[in-house]
């Protein structure tokens, strides 16, 4: 008998001990399940922490993700820190290479020009059915966006922009009521997201792009489906096609 056991519960005390070593085995194992709980909770946790940090800008692909310096960052073991890389790694925002281990994902130049054309192509439908379903509650959303951008723009904050940014191009996603295509769109942006910052280094690029989503908003809201798809699609390209040049440093 399990000297604990026997020390704690005399066994003539014991009138099962099959039942007691069962009620002994079922708490062993709920302690596993409410750990393993806990620690896919630190993980989520985690995952949305450094998503927000590489959509802001703070983390720029290549950086490289220490294990050990995120474990003291966060105050949490190398376990759920593993099972956040490994997903992430899986949804394609990092990427391990020899002797570096886990880096914020660099993308080739092809990935982005094909992910940044669907992207085109999906938020100008986007803007197309949220002008034909618009409603009152899509419309607050979308100037609640607009307005952060007007905000970060004239105070020259690229990451406030970029966040801003991401909250309105999200607004019309949302607004266009079809959540397919919401869907689809977001599995493309988790990839595509930690790049469109980068041509907002460029004098004058904030600006521009605050107009290019004035432009937009007023084709929404004047029911002008077609023209807001347009302006929508020339808007994200225009993004793209600036990044193979910005991405040369990153080489």
């Amino acid at each position: 008998m399990n000297f604990y056991i026997h020390y704690m519960y005399p066994y003539s005390k014991i009138k099962d001990p099959n039942s007691f070593f069962d009620m002994e085995l079922n708490s062993l194992k709920t302690y596993e399940k409410l750990k393993g709980l806990m620690m896919a909770r630190t993980s989520d946790q985690l995952i949305e922490q450094l998503k927000h940090e590489i959509f802001s800008g703070s983390l720029k692909p290549g950086d490289q993700l220490e294990e050990a310096d995120l474990s003291a960052r966060f105050g949490v073991s190398r376990t759920p820190i593993r099972e956040a890389i490994r997903s992430m790694v899986d949804s394609g925002l990092l990427e391990t290479r020899p002797r570096k281990g886990a880096i914020i994902r660099v993308l080739s130049t092809k990935e982005l020009s094909d992910l940044f054309e669907v992207a085109a192509e999906l938020e100008g439908m986007a803007c197309r059915l949220a002008a034909e379903a618009l409603t009152l509650t899509s419309k607050r959303l979308i100037n609640v966006g607009l307005d952060k951008c007007s905000v970060a723009a004239k105070n020259q904050d690229i990451p406030a922009y970029a966040a801003a940014n991401l909250e309105f191009h999200s607004a019309i996603n949302q607004a266009s009521g079809n959540n397919w295509l919401v869907e689809q769109l977001a599995q493309i942006e988790a990839r595509i997201n930690v790049y469109r910052l980068m041509p907002y280094e460029i004098v004058g690029r904030l600006e521009t792009s605050l107009q290019e989503h004035r432009e937009i908003c007023d084709a929404i809201f004047s029911n002008e489906g077609t023209h807001a798809n347009t302006l929508m699609r020339n808007h994200m390209m225009l993004q793209g096609q600036r990044l193979p040049s910005l991405l040369k440093a990153l080489k």
